[in-house]
């Protein structure tokens, strides 16, 4: 899809649809906003749009019929099902307060967004319509980047001895999510042009886009970030083999001088300090509890708390227990399968995992494209959640819901254009 077509597709969309492709696009510069919070929440964008989000998504909803049914329809409605009625003992428990209607808000949006999408992304055109609009809101992003390494850092967080960029986002996970789903995009268009480009102009795409990914998580030290940007490295290969013999020679010939002539010096400097309590953990030096930067340590006593909960807390999430549950249900549980237990229950992670796995398998049964798209989504979704919570950032879900969407559509109702 070229920009004329992009302006042509967009210019197509009607309203309740199109809005979304907007806030896409303008997405970074509203983060940047995000400490406007703390001089009030009705001069925060971002709680501006967290609360419009879920109503434009219903109205859309409501208006436009889904355009055919897909089993992983089901699979959601059970899980929204299970999520709603947490953030309903949510509200209840905590009377309705600003917090209980903010975290509601926000754990529900993937139910919205997958439900809005699912009328949105009709076809591969909706589909490319929607990740070329999340790579025009990147230029932003590579252009704090450029900023902050030129002239000076607007944001500097100091861990494990290593100094991360952030910019004017929350944290550093905003850097790292565009890092990775540039990869992602990148490596999708690769495959998809590999009978309208040239061979040159898409390894000048997928390598161009890396470059700046890598220089991303060389600056912000984020060990997942490494981890799956390299998984996604690893998928783009396995694929080329099948699609591309050369190319992947190609490529994998290049790594192995790049990984000959810069591997050591990058690991001792940027990934050594990352892993160095893992490795005491491993040596005997310090308790398991100090894995992956002490996270072990407080999923241990997470769950603690989870098991001497009520059986009805234990089974449908902890919002039921009526008590204040926020840092077992948000960021702060850094693991996504954690905090999908605590807030939806046994019934909840088995729904989500059957998700999951879902997903996995369609990605398999697709063509060359797609199905680096579907596993490379599943990969940032699944390996992000180890260390962090990825479903509850919105500018991630923009790319990754999509896809879900697409590969949702059944066999017979796929357009092809």
């Amino acid at each position: 899809m070229h920009i004329k077509e992009w302006k042509s597709w967009f210019g197509s969309l009607h309203w309740l649809l199109s809005w979304f492709v907007v806030l896409i696009i303008i997405r970074p510069l509203i983060d940047n906003f995000y400490y406007l919070k703390e001089v009030s929440p009705f001069l925060s964008p971002l709680y501006i749009v967290g609360v419009l989000t879920p109503i434009l998504s219903v109205v859309a909803i409501s208006r436009i019929p889904l355009p055919n049914y897909s089993k992983l329809d089901t699979i959601m409605r059970i899980y929204g099902f299970l999520v709603f009625i947490s953030c309903f003992f949510l509200l209840i428990g905590d009377f309705f307060s600003l917090d209980s209607v903010e975290f509601s808000l926000k754990l529900s949006l993937p139910i919205f967004l997958y439900f809005f999408c699912r009328r949105l992304v009709r076809s591969k055109q909706d589909l490319q319509g929607v990740l070329i609009a999340f790579a025009i809101s990147s230029v932003f992003v590579i252009a704090i980047l450029a900023y902050e390494l030129i002239f000076n850092p607007i944001s500097v967080q100091l861990s494990r001895g290593l100094e991360r960029i952030q910019g004017n986002f929350a944290d550093v996970s905003n850097y790292a999510f565009y890092a990775t789903c540039g990869v992602l995009i990148s490596g999708y268009f690769y495959f998809e042009k590999i009978n309208e480009w040239k061979f040159k102009q898409r390894v000048f795409l997928f390598l161009s886009v890396c470059a700046i990914s890598l220089l991303i998580s060389i600056n912000i030290h984020h060990t997942a970030s490494y981890a799956v940007i390299m998984t996604l490295f690893l998928i783009f290969l396995v694929n080329n083999l099948k699609a591309h013999k050369g190319g992947a020679i190609f490529f994998i010939i290049m790594s192995t001088v790049l990984i000959y002539a810069f591997g050591k010096e990058t690991i001792d400097e940027n990934i050594l300090p990352l892993i160095e309590t893992d490795i005491q953990v491993y040596e005997g030096e310090k308790e398991s509890e100090a894995l992956l930067h002490g996270r072990v340590g407080r999923w241990m006593s997470f769950l603690e708390v989870f098991s001497e909960s009520g059986v009805v807390s234990q089974f449908i999430g902890l919002p039921a227990s009526m008590n204040n549950p926020y840092k077992f249900i948000s960021k702060g549980a850094h693991n996504d399968y954690l905090r999908v237990l605590m807030f939806t229950g046994y019934i909840g992670i088995t729904v989500y995992l059957i998700f999951l796995g879902s997903i996995f398998l369609r990605a398999l049964k697709r063509k060359t494209e797609t199905r680096f798209l579907g596993l490379g989504a599943f990969a940032i979704i699944t390996m992000y959640s180890i260390s962090t919570t990825p479903s509850l950032y919105a500018p991630l879900l923009y790319v990754l819901i999509p896809v879900i969407c697409f590969l949702a559509i059944p066999g017979k109702g796929r357009i092809i254009k």
